[in-house]
């Protein structure tokens, strides 16, 4: 079980070519073709900044040829240039076993920027696993300490499952759960046996923790944990349409490390 396909979205922020960076090394890891898409809020943006778009074009190509990665670049879906960021993005990533994306910046929600909620929303339509690069920090690599934040439920068990190739990779795997009372802390240690126990089939060692925890979010927690522990990648489930996504929210909202999310 692999990737064999990895979207890359890049757009004129500062940032882009640093996700393609990581991109590459996740295709060369994972023996797959890297597929990169750039697209802005605004269509005619790309018109604008034709120059800048061709000169992307060929330093990707160049990179990946570097490297001895698969290229292609995604053109716009034909009837679909008009349409918003989010669909035209959903869209591509059907046709992808990874996309990356980076973090909404600072200037998010105006015009020419990333949509804000453009990760979540990602996640929820997509139907594909999607990996959020922060915009702050420095981050060509991920992966080789991974945490998984458990909380049983569809969204977690399809996140386990779709980044079961990160996860082989790994250096060091961690399965969290927060408790918020004394009795919910030993359902939470059974379940987080059995997810060891799934994961040990898939050849995929772990350590097993349950939190309690109070005067806190479990977004901070879950933060601030990463940080204790070293973690270069945080795996969470997504919203689902039924019901809100709190976590999900605060971890795109506040992420200091990359974060691949599933629903």
């Amino acid at each position: 079980m692999a990737y064999r396909s990895i979207l890359v979205h890049l757009d004129q922020s500062a940032r882009s070519m640093d996700r393609f960076e990581l991109a590459l090394d996740l295709a060369s890891q994972q023996d797959a073709g890297i597929h990169t898409y750039y697209a802005t809020s605004m269509p005619y943006l790309v018109q604008q900044l034709e120059k800048h778009h061709t000169e992307v074009l060929a330093e990707c190509r160049e990179r990946a040829r570097r490297a001895g990665i698969p290229f292609f670049w995604v053109t716009e879906a034909e009837g679909m240039v008009h349409e918003s960021l989010i669909a035209r993005l959903t869209y591509q990533a059907f046709f992808a076993d990874l996309t990356i994306i980076g973090q909404p910046g600072a200037s998010a929600g105006s015009l020419s920027a990333t949509p804000r909620d453009l990760p979540t929303k990602l996640v929820l339509t997509s139907g594909r696993p999607i990996l959020t690069i922060p915009f702050a920090g420095a981050f060509s690599k991920t992966g080789s300490r991974a945490m998984v934040a458990w909380r049983s439920g569809r969204a977690s068990a399809r996140a386990v499952e779709d980044a079961i190739p990160l996860l082989r990779r790994a250096e060091a795997v961690f399965l969290l759960s927060f408790a918020t009372t004394k009795n919910d802390v030993f359902q939470q240690e059974n379940t987080l046996k059995k997810l060891a126990a799934y994961l040990a089939h898939h050849a995929i060692k772990t350590m097993t923790e349950v939190r309690l925890i109070e005067g806190i979010s479990f977004g901070d927690a879950l933060l601030n944990r990463a940080a204790e522990e070293g973690i270069d990648l945080l795996i969470a489930g997504g919203a689902l349409p039924t019901a809100p996504a709190p976590l999900a929210e605060h971890l795109i909202r506040e992420m200091t490390i990359p974060v691949f999310m599933s629903s």
